[in-house]
């Protein structure tokens, strides 16, 4: 079983030729604010195995379908129809500290039929009753993944990094959005599930809330935990509520006295697709991520050089375009870069939130990530050879003026560049043939160890 985690690419939008209403969806709860080598350990994906197999659901998370609409857009190829479908999951019951990590085989997404191209795709964690958005001050959304039976990542091969789409705290503002013209091609047969990682972080016990929150969302190891949840595994998911293919036992973190009382919580998400396939020049997604391809890793405080740097490198196997490239970083992130043999190419930023309480725009959270590479900057050329890189930055020193409680270390931390691309001339997508495989062979990445199994049908 493949182990994956998330981010999301942020593009332009589609501009439909009609009026639709509510094109694309507007999720959010208003506008995007205005925008060291300390000790470190990380974990790299042979040695996260065990891990990252367990995504955990005691039981199955069924979505419904909500609303749907269509619209005509035109690319280099022609006019084709594309359709907007939106989805909620089951409501999911969260006490005060709590947490979910849902299985993807048995939280399957509801997904068309057949032979597609998605073309738009973002998500959110939203209260069942109302359908607002939540708070990452309420519900931290460490993550939310789509996964699919037929992808493979090309670019961090056999690292376990193996979504399809997906974010995090940065999901509002974060949708994938191919140039009219460009779609992800599905092939008849496919199925996707959803890996949830939530943790409601109201009430918890200490005397400072803000340390509290922080120190439950990096995963922070304390006594009765969660089962599994040892020292050993400090700022690792057993200390974040999963452990062997289910919710672990007693998952959650200490709360104070009085504790608000259970809510229910929703994802919802909304995807765009047509079926005029021969009209949709077929994408690729992907993800890099530093240092080595790790899933995630540890950055600790470190006052004489407060930057801690992390890198990873990729070999271009074959010929490609990159039509995007954005950024996905933790809490306490600087910045993230993309360089082409040795030359600066972009650099996605972060944005932190600056209101208490207010989705979207949480003060003290990570809301946003610029585009590295979208349709304003152009596409990016590359041969097979190229060597691609990227930089990851985190602040670490004991000090952080953008969150409201810091001390320099920050566990559980994410490096990654999510990419779409795309092979000049291409007509359809050939990695669902087992012919692109060979072009493949060997080490097209510098990783170690991993696993990438199809899903199981439920």
């Amino acid at each position: 079983r493949r182990c994956v985690h998330r981010l999301l690419c942020l593009a332009a939008r589609p501009r439909p030729a009609g009026g639709v209403p509510g094109w694309p969806p507007d999720h959010s709860s208003g506008g995007v604010p205005a925008a060291t080598r300390g000790g470190r350990r990380w974990r790299d994906p042979a040695a996260m195995l065990l891990l990252l197999l367990s995504v955990v659901s005691a039981a199955a998370i069924e979505f419904g379908l909500a609303s749907t609409a269509s619209a005509v857009l035109t690319g280099e190829a022609g006019s084709f129809t594309v359709q907007q479908e939106t989805y909620y999951s089951a409501p999911i019951t969260l006490e005060a500290g709590h947490m979910v990590f849902t299985d993807y085989a048995k939280t399957r997404l509801k997904m068309p039929s057949g032979e597609y191209a998605i073309t738009y795709f973002i998500g959110d964690i939203v209260f069942a009753d109302t359908h607002q958005p939540v708070p990452l001050s309420d519900v931290y959304d460490h993550h939310w993944i789509a996964v699919s039976s037929a992808h493979r990542n090309q670019l961090c091969r056999n690292s376990n990094i193996e979504y399809v789409f997906g974010i995090g705290a940065e999901s509002r503002h974060s949708p994938v959005s191919f140039s009219p013209g460009f779609g992800y091609h599905v092939a008849n047969g496919t199925y996707w599930g959803a890996n949830i990682h939530l943790l409601r972080t109201e009430g918890l016990a200490g005397d400072n809330p803000y340390r509290a929150a922080k120190e439950c969302n990096e995963c922070y190891y304390s006594p009765g935990k969660a089962e599994g949840c040892t020292p050993a595994y400090n700022g690792t998911f057993r200390c974040c509520g999963e452990l062997n293919n289910r919710t672990a036992a007693n998952s959650s973190c200490a709360v104070g006295p009085n504790p608000p009382a259970a809510r229910d919580y929703q994802l919802r998400y909304t995807f765009n697709y047509t079926r005029d396939v021969a009209r949709v020049r077929p994408v690729y997604v992907g993800t890099l991520a530093a240092p080595n391809c790790a899933v995630f890793y540890h950055v600790q405080r470190n006052e004489t050089q407060p930057t801690d740097h992390v890198s990873f490198s990729f070999t271009v196997p074959a010929r490609m375009t990159l039509l995007f490239a954005v950024g996905h970083l933790h809490t306490g992130g600087l910045n993230i870069s993309l360089s082409l043999n040795g030359r600066a190419v972009c650099t996605s930023l972060p944005t932190y939130g600056t209101e208490l309480g207010v989705a979207g725009n949480e003060k003290g959270y990570l809301v946003h990530m610029s585009h590295c590479i979208d349709s304003s900057t152009g596409v990016l050329e590359l041969r097979k050879g190229d060597e691609l890189a990227i930089d990851g930055h985190y602040f670490v020193g004991s000090h952080d003026p953008r969150l409201l409680y810091s001390d320099g270390t920050h566990l559980n931390v994410m490096s990654y560049l999510y990419v779409g691309y795309y092979r000049p001339g291409e007509s359809k997508r050939r990695d669902l043939d087992a012919a692109f495989w060979g072009e493949l062979q060997g080490p097209a990445a510098r990783v170690v160890g991993g696993l990438a199994l199809p899903l199981v049908e439920a």
